[in-house]
């Protein structure tokens, strides 16, 4: 990671937003951000207390941030952090919000990554494809693997229509209906697994990677996970070191060799 790979600055309608400071690598870590504010279980009474006990200066930062909401809806601190929290990894009630991180903008067809990482304490953001110097750096506020309407409908929290490329792109209806046969062929290698079929298994997956090469979209990590653990489980260890080695070559691109999930995959190459 480099401190110049980013720069924070002001944009004519999205308020101050993140940009790229140089040309950035696909499975480059741009940054690795301790929370500005923790907030335990996202609750207004938690955010309040949260933020009341930040030092003068952490508050300055906190109260650059932007809300989308009026103060009839709800408190400026919660509608702060309604605005600009990322939970602390996909299952957790507790969330933080970020001096820098919280500054980048959605997109459906994001250019990086954001995760949690609680060895380091810090959310990552990594890029999951090639961003060029002075392009914006975006991520997904949701799973863009959704609907066009599936993610219209989880955006209304943020008080904003979606106008990224895939949203008003005249294919959409192609995606949705790739993101459909993702769903239906992600219960097709569980049960197909679970009938001792991994032929089966293993053609599903290679399916739902072929799909998500179709729609140009990220995520394709788990499957190639999926595929490395049906070949290692039928003792087909030729065939499974190769879906060995395109697991971490993904795992680079989506996560970074950062990442905890690297870590991992790399024994399954020793």
């Amino acid at each position: 990671m480099s401190e110049n790979a980013y720069i924070v600055k002001d944009t004519p309608d999205k308020g101050k937003s993140m940009f790229a400071a140089r040309d950035i690598k696909r499975g480059e870590l741009i940054i690795a951000e301790s929370p500005l504010v923790y907030i335990p279980e996202h609750n207004e009474a938690e955010s309040i207390r949260a933020v009341e006990a930040l030092s003068k200066k952490n508050k300055k930062y906190f109260y650059a941030l932007h809300s989308v909401y009026s103060e009839d809806e709800m408190s400026l601190i919660y509608g702060i952090v309604r605005t600009n929290a990322f939970p602390l990894g996909p299952d957790s009630p507790d969330s933080a919000v970020y001096r820098v991180i919280s500054r980048i903008n959605h997109s459906c067809v994001p250019n990086v990554k954001h995760k949690w990482n609680p060895t380091t304490g810090k959310e990552h953001v990594t890029a999951i494809k090639d961003i060029p110097e002075g392009s914006e750096i975006l991520t997904a506020y949701q799973s863009p693997l959704k609907t066009r309407a599936e993610r219209h409908h989880a955006l209304r929290a943020f008080r904003f229509q979606c106008q990224c490329p895939l949203c008003t792109s005249e294919t959409s209806d192609e995606y949705d209906m790739a993101i459909k046969r993702i769903e239906v062929c992600s219960k097709l290698i569980e049960t197909a697994c679970a009938a001792n079929r991994p032929r089966d298994s293993i053609t599903y997956v290679r399916e739902v990677l072929a799909l998500y090469d179709k729609i140009g979209a990220s995520g394709k990590t788990p499957y190639y996970y999926d595929g490395f653990q049906i070949c290692a489980m039928y003792s087909n260890f030729d065939l499974a070191q190769e879906w060995a080695d395109r697991l971490l070559q993904s795992c680079i691109s989506e996560e970074g060799v950062g990442s905890r999930d690297y870590a991992k995959f790399l024994a399954y190459m020793l």
